[in-house]
């Protein structure tokens, strides 16, 4: 729960020592506003005044405090904090990415990209939401009609995948950070938060329990990497990782494989048993991850399930959800390269099924010799 803390003091902005947690996420909290109105001239365009020391201090300035403060747990990672670009934001952000998760296809890392541990402030400056949220761009590149959909689908697989939130956090997709609901794009960002917690900006928390939390934050987001993010498998199954989706990765066999994932649910049994019957290595070409990568997991059981059944009983079978009867010559284990490069010969050639032995001989027998050595 919150804590009674006393309230913060003011911090002036040419403040030269490092903050810690509590003065950074305080001072954002209380002076954003009062400056955004003081140097708004045209309310249609709040540019932000050449040099102003505020913005400075947040682009710059809090990126290092938390670089001071959190230096060896966020060594991977980036801190982005905003004022606008160019114009004042409606109100700010503090977002940690991590560059493998938030890289658009132009090499930026963004907060418009994948998913984060983030701060923001309401416009009231009553509160602070602290959040695991996520960035619409690639989402909007390949589902552009469904994108509120998806968004709030990838915040219940989070939670899903995370059921550890519930120790520390607590599901803040219904909380209103916009109280007299003008800004439809801050509404829709805040239901596809998975999980957080909320902040009264008058009794923030102690130090140490800031701390605490955001740490238990990162590790939850590293827990959702190893898990597969946002993708709706929800046992380590098909999974589509943020390089894939920014290299370009074709939206129509996102969409078959996402067909496949529907059919997969269904057995997760099965499917779980057939990997472990696989010795966790791609029956195609034969590679183990265990032996490439070393130590990737706890439980080194990575491997992808390929649903061999014709495109037109996927289909069928997600949109009417029969179960229909399977067993494990309908499935064969694959690692994610042979699973997409299967479903790349399979989609040029009009969706014509590749049987697993079909598509083994198509491997090149050098490739499979070099495995074997490892």
């Amino acid at each position: 729960m919150l804590g009674e803390s006393v309230l913060c003091p003011p911090v002036s902005p040419d403040m030269m020592s490092p903050m810690n947690l509590r003065e950074t996420l305080f001072k954002l909290a209380t002076e954003f506003q009062a400056e955004r109105a003081r140097t708004i001239t045209n309310p249609k365009k709040p540019s932000i005044p050449p040099g102003n020391k505020l913005a400075k201090w947040i682009g710059r300035e809090i990126p290092q405090n938390f670089e001071n403060i959190f230096k060896d747990q966020i060594k991977d990672f980036e801190v982005h904090a905003s004022a606008g670009d160019g114009q004042w934001v409606a109100a700010p952000w503090i977002a940690i990415l991590h560059p493998k998760v938030s890289l658009q296809p132009n090499g930026r890392v963004s907060p418009q990209c994948g998913y984060y541990p983030v701060y923001a402030v309401d416009k009231d400056e009553k509160l602070i939401m602290f959040a695991l949220g996520q960035g619409e761009y690639n989402i909007r590149i390949n589902f552009p009609k469904d994108v509120d959909h998806k968004l709030v689908d990838g915040a219940i697989n989070l939670r899903k995948k995370l059921p550890e939130f519930k120790d520390k956090f607590s599901n803040v997709s219904k909380v209103n950070l916009d109280r007299k609901a003008t800004n439809k794009k801050s509404e829709r960002w805040v239901k596809s938060c998975a999980f957080g917690k909320i902040y009264k900006v008058k009794k923030l928390p102690d130090e140490e329990e800031l701390k605490n939390d955001f740490l238990e934050m990162i590790k939850l987001f590293n827990l959702a990497i190893e898990r597969g993010g946002v993708s709706e498998s929800a046992f380590s199954g098909v999974s589509f990782d943020q390089d894939q989706i920014n290299s370009g990765f074709e939206t129509k066999i996102v969409r078959h494989i996402n067909k496949e994932n529907e059919i997969i649910k269904t057995d997760p049994k099965l499917i779980r048993q057939l990997k472990k019957n696989s010795n966790y290595t791609c029956q195609a070409c034969g590679l183990k991850y265990e032996k490439i990568y070393g130590d990737y997991s706890k439980k080194k059981d990575f491997i992808e399930a390929h649903h061999i059944e014709p495109k037109f009983k996927v289909k069928e079978g997600a949109e009417t959800n029969k179960k229909m009867s399977r067993s494990a010559k309908d499935f064969a284990m694959l690692c994610a390269n042979c699973h997409r490069m299967i479903h790349r010969m399979m989609k040029k050639e009009k969706d014509r099924v590749i049987s697993l032995n079909e598509f083994k001989e198509r491997i090149s027998s050098k490739f499979k010799e070099k495995l074997k050595e490892i």
